[in-house]
């Protein structure tokens, strides 16, 4: 699954202002019981001349290429389904999605051999995030010593747009999450020592968050320059960790 966020930013500093200019990752995605059950990789590459972020996306069962502003706001994106059993199941090999400033939205067109089959609209009512970027807009936040992250946070895989909250969580709640129940052992080894990992729990703010109790977790590396270590959301048979290892 994936997601993402926003966060009003001042006008002095971009996001992309404090990343670095390129990161590689081989992400894994893994069963609480440990399996990894999927790997891809995921390479980030920012252009601070041009403002932009090229997110390129290499699997075994897709493909994606997608650009982001300097605020980390999609402009577009491309996917190609590799494998035809996945087509089958989804009804699509390429999906198109690019961002309409004057609607404030993001169309997304679904197609099938070169034939369009189904289209679907994203609306914002404020600035939002792609989850494909949120481990980089809360590395950024970090490296700007900043951990105010709250907003639209928008999937393009599932239900659309979220608005959430989050915070950073103390060394006890980090203790916590690592022995609940269903933990993967690759997670509980992230979290063994709370002073080397900086978690973000991030939910539905207000009376939803009563309804739909459900939180992401990103951890990221305490230390500069806050590599992204995990993503993970969901619960019982749906529940599975996104494990990321930097490639140098």
């Amino acid at each position: 699954m994936l997601v993402s966020g926003s966060l009003a930013v001042e006008a002095a500093e971009s996001i992309i202002s404090a990343l670095p200019e390129e990161q590689l990752y081989q992400i894994a995605i893994v069963t609480p019981q440990g399996e990894e059950e999927y790997v891809y990789d995921v390479l980030f590459q920012v252009d601070k001349s041009s403002g932009q972020v090229l997110v390129t996306t290499t699997g075994s069962g897709y493909t994606m290429e997608s650009r982001y502003d300097q605020d980390l706001k999609l402009l577009q994106s491309e996917m190609l389904v590799v494998q035809e059993r996945d087509v089958a199941r989804v009804g699509f090999d390429r999906r198109s999605s690019v961002y309409d400033p004057e609607e404030n939205r993001i169309f997304l067109a679904f197609y099938l051999n070169d034939r369009l089959q189904d289209t679907r609209e994203i609306y914002l009512k404020e600035e939002g995030t792609e989850i494909e970027v949120l481990g980089i807009y809360l590395q950024s936040l970090l490296l700007q010593n900043r951990t105010d992250f709250h907003g639209n946070l928008v999937d393009l895989n599932g239900t659309g747009r979220y608005i959430l909250d989050s915070s950073v969580l103390a060394d006890k709640q980090v203790s916590d999450l690592a022995r609940k129940k269903n933990t993967a052992p690759q997670i509980q080894e992230l979290l063994a020592d709370p002073d080397q990992v900086e978690v973000f729990s991030i939910g539905y703010d207000g009376i939803l968050r009563w309804f739909f109790p459900t939180r992401f977790n990103v951890v990221l590396e305490a230390e500069a320059p806050h590599r992204i270590l995990a993503f993970w959301a969901g619960s019982g048979d749906l529940l599975r960790y996104h494990l990321y290892r930097y490639q140098e």
